[in-house]
């Protein structure tokens, strides 16, 4: 892994942060792609030989910027070895509304703002890694999905938006995985239970359902799926609290 170039969206905050601070631990040089230019800093400052790493102010939404961020990370480290796609919204920092809403009143503003990130963000983030990664003819992209229940990825009521979007990542994968492979570019998703997140302690519909993961253990399964064989693949792993499936 050392020297190697990884790309981290969301990686000012949660998860993201986890995963930039264990991939900073095993070598990797990071690019940490977030909105805030101040939490990009912070998470900077806590990893591993921080003058080796780029943080770039960046809106996964918008195609321009992911763009930019596929051509800054190359013309910065010469390579891109990994994407991990990680930003996600479980409801827009502009809802008024403490409780989730019910599908006949939801707002269309909130059902877009969550599709455009955790679906249309990651599709975006995706795309503009490819050129690169089928110029060097390998590369690895890891699309945080979601399990949102004991069982896995299930609908789960009052929650139509963040439903659709995280099964959308499934389709996402699933098809940009068979259609990469052949130029030695790997594609997964995994699927993280609850973790304690900020995002999830602002969610008013989230449940324990018998516990949940720290974002650090949930980065050290990402650990786990670079270091598979590279003609090999886990398909959808799941991470769970051992005691949330006592209670399913």
């Amino acid at each position: 892994m050392s020297n190697s170039v990884a790309i981290v969206t969301g990686g000012s905050s949660g998860i993201g942060r986890a995963i930039c601070i264990a991939l900073a631990s095993e070598g990797y040089q990071i690019v940490v792609v977030g909105l805030n230019l101040q939490r990009i800093k912070q998470t900077l400052s806590l990893l591993h030989c921080p003058e080796k790493h780029l943080g770039l102010p960046l809106d996964v939404t918008q195609e321009q910027d992911m763009e930019q961020m596929a051509n800054e990370a190359a013309t910065a480290f010469g390579r891109i070895d990994l994407l991990i796609a990680s930003a996600g919204v479980g409801r827009s920092v502009n809802l008024k509304r403490f409780m989730p809403y019910p599908t006949t009143v939801l707002p269309l503003s909130e059902w877009n703002t969550i599709l455009n990130v955790n679906l249309k963000g990651v599709f975006l983030s995706n795309r503009a890694v490819l050129p690169q990664m089928m110029h060097q003819g390998w590369g690895h992209i890891i699309n945080i999905c979601s399990s949102t229940t004991p069982r896995g990825l299930r609908g789960e009521p009052y929650s139509p938006a963040y439903c659709a979007s995280k099964f959308g990542v499934v389709g996402l994968t699933e098809s940009l995985a068979q259609e990469v492979a052949p130029k030695g570019i790997r594609v997964q998703a995994l699927f993280p239970g609850m973790v304690r997140t900020p995002m999830v302690a602002k969610t008013a519909i989230a449940r324990r359902y018998g516990g949940n993961i720290s974002a650090a253990e949930l980065a050290t399964s990402v650990l786990y799926l670079i270091n598979e064989p590279p003609d090999t693949i886990s398909i959808h792993p799941h991470v769970l609290p051992l005691a949330s499936l006592r209670r399913s």
